[in-house]
């Protein structure tokens, strides 16, 4: 429905110029007074008309339209590739500090980093704890200095901001709300570089690590998704 909504204005031109090239010949066929001389010339300028349209509309689409899907795609397919790297060196670094913060039950091997990349494995390993060493909070608490984690992890968000600006700029789609979530990433990923290491500071990059890989936001509540994932998909 969305699809038909979007591609209105194209449909009903093509349906008016298949109609005109439809009646200009079937109409001298099944109506005698229609067919005689006087009405010929009308009827063969309709049908220019209509077959010049439907042939405008099928080279538009075929040039036009699919090369614009294939672009989209393959933009689409980058980011995808470009997050799915960047989310698991996140990942990696919200381990690496967590460990360093005294969540010494934390391996950063392949399984457990395969683990937290789904929502559920995430909570199942962040989402309980109520000490400094525990949890999510033994993480946090990395976040107060300029650690190498840190840097990781502000690099790998400039990374996905980029990859979806790039996109946004060349392709920006349909969806408003695909468009406004990348600005806001773009935005959440600028204030995150512009406030930098700190107890206060790092609050916003905490917040926006536990959105993207435990899938829940204050204002939203329990998203059970990656929105980051969610708005890919979408483009």
């Amino acid at each position: 429905m969305e699809w038909l909504t979007r591609q209105g204005p194209e449909l009903l031109g093509f349906a008016l110029f298949l109609a005109l090239a439809a009646a200009s010949l079937i109409l001298p066929l099944i109506s005698p007074a229609l067919g005689s001389t006087k009405y010929a010339p009308a009827f063969n300028a309709a049908l220019s008309i209509g077959t010049g349209g439907l042939v405008s509309f099928a080279f538009y689409y075929l040039v036009n339209q699919r090369l614009e899907h294939r672009r989209r795609k393959l933009l689409r397919d980058s980011l995808r590739r470009t997050y799915h790297n960047a989310k698991h060196d996140i990942v990696l670094a919200v381990i690496l500090a967590s460990r360093k913060g005294g969540r010494s039950d934390l391996v950063a091997n392949s399984e457990t980093i395969n683990k937290a990349l789904t929502i559920s494995g995430f909570r199942s390993l962040f989402a309980a704890g109520h000490e400094a060493d525990e949890g999510f909070y033994a993480f946090e608490n990395q976040m107060s200095d300029k650690t190498y984690e840190f840097d990781e992890i502000v690099f790998n968000l400039k990374t996905i901001a980029r990859a979806a600006s790039r996109l946004i700029d060349v392709s920006p789609g349909d969806d408003p709300r695909t468009y406004n979530f990348f600005i806001r990433l773009d935005i959440v990923v600028e204030r995150i570089l512009r406030n930098g290491p700190g107890y206060d500071e790092s609050k916003l990059l905490c917040s926006f690590v536990w959105e993207i890989l435990a899938g829940q936001n204050p204002l939203d509540g329990d998203l059970g998704y990656d929105p980051i994932e969610r708005a890919i998909e979408r483009l």
